[in-house]
């Protein structure tokens, strides 16, 4: 029997990975910055244990000292809560066509500021932003999670091991894969995937299938090596994705440690 590596990742205090229970990721989905302080504080009052700011959902950002502002506002609101911060382009499911400029710049400015304590950066990007962004959060306390979202359907359980490998030479700390099932065998070609590629590369993994079909991914990825699911707290942001009351509830039904 393969031996699973034993990896994991400080966010803050909080430990993802071998030896930690399946961590819970809420998003905050706010258009404007004043809710985006209202939706972190009702996160702090959720069992979710990681906060994700979702960049795309206020538009192109053009007043970076603001940004700034509203994430150290944040970041004193979720205290011992880790921040993770997204541009997510509309390619792959989120509110903004970005420029390159404007997908690095926005997160230059909260890194420099140490308001993000990881942001997630889409493998789609070009080789020059993934390589700025790499050498930003080398140089800093900010990890980078590269990731992938495909809302059309699954691939086959091999390009999916063959997907994980090319993500990971590219030495990020965490991989994130999404993908949408359109049948059964769809929700097992990610899980089995995704055992292989737990014990095959070195970052830690987060994985899901997304909408009704892929629910069972977001409850038990303990299972299969996902170390962290996504969770509602004040609207959801991606199909399938349980409330986090919910969500707590079924992971405690089925607690694996």
């Amino acid at each position: 029997m393969t031996q699973q590596p034993d990896k994991t990742i400080n966010l803050k205090q909080l430990v993802l990975g071998t030896h930690a229970p399946q961590r819970m990721i809420a998003p905050i989905v706010a258009d404007n910055l004043r809710d985006v302080l209202m939706q972190g504080r009702a996160i702090v009052a959720s069992p979710a244990e990681i906060a994700e700011w979702r960049l795309d959902y206020l538009g192109t950002v053009v007043d970076f000292d603001q940004l700034v502002t509203t994430g150290q506002a944040l970041q004193a609101i979720l205290g011992n809560i880790p921040l993770i911060v997204t541009n997510r382009t509309a390619a792959e499911g989120g509110k903004t066509e970005y420029s390159e400029a404007a997908y690095i710049a926005s997160y230059r400015a909260l890194i420099e500021a140490e308001v993000a304590n990881a942001i997630d950066v889409e493998f789609s990007q070009s080789d020059h932003t993934i390589a700025e962004l790499t050498h930003l959060t080398n140089n800093s306390d900010t990890k980078l999670i590269l990731s992938h979202h495909d809302f059309k359907g699954t691939p086959l359980t091999n390009d999916l091991i063959f997907l994980y490998s090319r993500m990971a030479k590219l030495n990020p700390d965490m991989v994130k894969l999404a993908v949408t099932p359109n049948s059964r065998e769809d929700v097992l070609h990610l899980m089995n995937a995704t055992v292989a590629a737990d014990r095959q590369i070195e970052p830690p993994i987060i994985s899901m299938s997304m909408g009704d079909l892929g629910k069972i991914t977001r409850v038990a990825g303990e299972l299969f090596g996902s170390v962290a699911t996504f969770a509602s707290v004040v609207e959801s942001s991606a199909p399938g994705q349980l409330s986090a009351e919910h969500l707590r509830t079924v992971m405690e039904l089925i607690n694996l440690n």
